[in-house]
């Protein structure tokens, strides 16, 4: 398994979900009822636009995707350095 490859895929998976909750966030914006809606929003006459209701929860996938992102990315630099550290042992070994 090659450590590298994994910890890249999982960084473009966090960058994509990033990228994501970012434009929703923008789309919550603009979409966030003002005014007499916001009113009605409040009262329950008029639902809340999907938008509004899913961008937290896009949020929070942006943030536990980032989360494994960098532990992967530590991961992966942890195990090299280790595959390098015996390949020098290996190499500095006397031979018979």
């Amino acid at each position: 398994m090659n450590h590298e490859v994994i910890a890249t895929k999982v960084e473009h998976i966090a960058m994509a979900t990033g990228i994501i909750a970012g434009l929703s966030a923008v789309a919550a914006t603009i979409a966030t009822p003002t005014g007499l809606s916001a009113f009605g929003v409040w009262l329950g006459l008029v639902d809340e636009p999907l938008i509004v209701t899913v961008a937290p929860i896009l949020d929070k996938l942006a943030t536990v995707c980032g989360t494994i992102s960098g532990m992967t990315y530590f991961y992966a630099v942890r195990k090299k350095r280790q595959t390098a550290k015996q390949s020098v042992s290996d190499h500095s070994a006397p031979s018979d």
